[in-house]
């Protein structure tokens, strides 16, 4: 156990083996808050996430270390929750000193010690608690007992290089009881919508033989209605065009996707594609007008009737982009009765 009994430094530079990888991401995954009873109030802890360098608390906190078996774990909590923790046996009795301290504590939470024995079939003891020493890495737990909030800290172990220790795995396998929680993303996360004004499947041959002037013609093109379709990753909706602004048609929603098929009976020889093979497969292209910035809250709250500013001439230089990578620009033409995209440059697929 790191630093236990003195200050020691965490090194993020330690290698970290695979057993104690997987038991880091699984523990620290965001999970349901645990809830019991100490006396007759209500006590909640949830994992709030793995601290890799140490931050100093700014409420005073206290290192209880225990003994599970034969193996030493610290878990350090603010002061203020052990003094509500102690006054559930003997009200108004301030904090006393060690031994009395850890000797109370420890009857203070004999319930939840009963529990945990159960669990793991280990006798469990609490050593001693004093002022903190441990320093990072740890999991940050958020505890509410009562009317009293504050932070509480599970110290991991040093080395992290080799075989995750016997009680972690345990504490690992207690944690997995709780149901996961996804994390909530915060409204103001900044996100990219992309305008499309049209797309295209095109065979690497084809676009390998384009050159400057040439027009490519969408095989789907909503702005030719007057439309745009604005996308942010696999959702999309569509827009009407008013002037410099554009006018949702319906909320962000996934877009479709095309069941392929294929018979994997041909020997490896033959499922080994040739030079000529790549020239047919399809390329799809997108056109995009522009791109806009949107944060994660209003993407949530688009609907039907929603104004999105355009900031720029629609009809301006378009972006050829191919599997998220922009390959070259072109201008908007009209061929006969459609429109095209004609190109100003090579495209980059063909250097």
């Amino acid at each position: 156990m790191t630093g236990v009994g003195r200050r020691t430094i965490f090194e993020p530079a330690l290698t970290l083996s695979p057993e104690v990888v997987a038991w880091v991401n699984d523990i620290a995954a965001s999970r349901g808050p645990f809830l019991s009873r100490v006396g007759d109030k209500p006590l909640s802890v949830s994992m709030e996430g793995l601290v890799w360098q140490h931050e100093t608390s700014v409420i005073p906190m206290l290192d209880c270390v225990w003994d599970l078996g034969g193996e030493t774990v610290v878990l350090s909590l603010s002061r203020p929750l052990i003094e509500a923790l102690v006054s559930t046996v003997q009200s108004g009795l301030h904090f006393p000193s060690e031994p009395t301290a850890s000797l109370i504590l420890e009857l203070a939470l004999e319930p939840l010690i009963v529990r945990l024995e159960n669990k793991t079939n280990r006798n469990v003891h609490l050593l001693r608690v004093g002022e903190a020493m441990t320093l990072a890495p740890y999991l940050e737990l958020e505890i509410v007992f009562g009317s009293v909030s504050g932070k509480g800290r599970l110290f991991l172990f040093s080395p992290l290089d080799g075989l995750v220790p016997v009680v972690f795995r345990v504490l690992g396998e207690l944690f997995a009881q709780l149901p996961r929680q996804p994390r909530e993303l915060s409204p103001g996360l900044p996100i990219i919508v992309a305008g499309e004004i049209g797309t295209l499947r095109a065979s690497a041959a084809l676009l390998r033989r384009a050159s400057v002037g040439d027009a490519l013609l969408p095989d789907i093109s909503p702005f030719g209605r007057g439309q745009i379709a604005l996308s942010v990753g696999q959702l999309w909706t569509r827009a009407d065009l008013e002037g410099d602004h554009l006018i949702l048609r319906g909320p962000f929603r996934p877009r479709s996707r095309h069941l392929e098929n294929t018979h994997m009976t041909e020997s490896e020889s033959q499922l080994r594609p040739s030079d000529s093979d790549l020239d047919d497969v399809e390329i799809v292209l997108v056109f995009e007008c522009g791109r806009w910035p949107m944060s994660l809250g209003a993407l949530r709250s688009a609907g039907d009737g929603h104004v999105f500013e355009l900031g720029r001439p629609i009809d301006g230089p378009v972006d050829i982009v191919a599997n998220g990578r922009c390959i070259g620009r072109g201008d908007i033409v009209r061929i006969g009765d459609e429109l095209g995209i004609r190109l100003r440059g090579r495209l980059a697929c063909n250097d």
